[in-house]
Formats: C-alpha cells, sequence, structure tokens
C-alpha cells in the first residue's frame, strides 16, 4: 500500500513537471556563462581602434548574426534605444557578413541605425564579442561595459548608463518581453 501512494506520488510530480515545461515558452538564445560574464568585464576601458564610432557622442554597438533567432528578438530593443536617445547616442549595428547582409539586415527590421558589415569579424574580435547580441557601451573610444546578451535588466542598465553619459533627462524605454536571464546569440564564428 505505502509503496502505491509513493508510485502514486511519483507519477502525480512528473506530470506537473511535463504540464510545467509544457506550458513554460520556449527559450530563445543561449544562457550567459560566468566566464562568459568574465570574459566581456576584461574588456572594460579597452581602447577601440575602429573608424566605425563618432568620438563625440556615446555609442551603442551591437553584434548581430543574420539568421539568428537570438539577434532577431534583441531588433526591436535596439531600435527603441535608438529611438529614446538618436539625439545624442550613436547605435551601430555590427553585421557579421558582408554589405549585402548589413543591408538586407536593415531592410528586413527597418533598422533606423547605421549598420557595418563585418565580413572576416574583426570588428567582433577587437570588441571581443564571441556572439550576437554581446552589445558595448562605447565613450571617447573606449569600452565602457560589454554585455555578453541582453536581458530587460541589462536594457535598463545601458539605458541608465545613456542617460549619464549624457546628462539628459531619462527616456527609459519599454522592456516587456525582453528575458529576464542575460541571453546571448550564436556564435559569430561559425
Amino acid at each position: 500500500m505505502r509503496r502505491g501512494i509513493v508510485t502514486g506520488l511519483l507519477l502525480a510530480a512528473a506530470a506537473a513537471a511535463l504540464v510545467a515545461a509544457y506550458l513554460r515558452p520556449p527559450r530563445l538564445g543561449h544562457p550567459v556563462t560566468p566566464f562568459m560574464r568574465s570574459d566581456a568585464e576584461s574588456e572594460k576601458g579597452k581602447l577601440v581602434a575602429r573608424l566605425l564610432l563618432p568620438l563625440d557622442h556615446p555609442a551603442v554597438v551591437v553584434f548581430i548574426l543574420p539568421g539568428c533567432p537570438c539577434s532577431e528578438a534583441f531588433e526591436p530593443f535596439v531600435g527603441r534605444l535608438h529611438e529614446a536617445h538618436a539625439d545624442r547616442v550613436a547605435v551601430v549595428g555590427v553585421v557579421a557578413g558582408d554589405a549585402s547582409a548589413a543591408d538586407q539586415w536593415a531592410n528586413k527590421f527597418r533598422s533606423p541605425y547605421r549598420m557595418v558589415p563585418d565580413v572576416d569579424r574583426a570588428i567582433a574580435r577587437e570588441f571581443g564579442a564571441k556572439r550576437s547580441a554581446y552589445t558595448a557601451l562605447v565613450v571617447g573610444g573606449k569600452i565602457v561595459r560589454l554585455w555578453p546578451g541582453y536581458s530587460a535588466g541589462m536594457l535598463r542598465e545601458l539605458d541608465g548608463m545613456l542617460t549619464d553619459a549624457t546628462k539628459a533627462a531619462e527616456r527609459p524605454i519599454a522592456v516587456d518581453g525582453a528575458p529576464e536571464p542575460l541571453t546571448s546569440g550564436c556564435l559569430l564564428d561559425e
């Protein structure tokens, strides 16, 4: 009798786990590991030599991989950042691919900010970006922060840092739908 109760409880628990897994929305992207965080943190203060950024404005640099679902999911949030800060912050999308890939991305998503092709991934390597959805804040030609992915919290943090860097009134962006845990995209060098 006792064995039957235990078996029944185990079956009920397994059924509840299956229902919860079915009802939970699928996770988009890749989890960010402690190594990815510390590796990205090590880029802080690095001078960026690429001439893709204006030195008179803070810049947000987002690494994009066409075909990566995480890049596609992140795109609306990058657009919102651009809209909120366009008058005082440069937003640059670094697209893994040639000029045609960058143009296709911009046209597909009607991205209002500048796209730069990264044919050989040299820009990504210079920034320490290993995956799509890595995002850098650059001020005065130096990396202030590199995030190894995006999340609602990261977007709020970046938004606040842009407000502080520009000494402007706060213009918070909507982060509804962004993942809660920091989420990275596909490898840029696949």
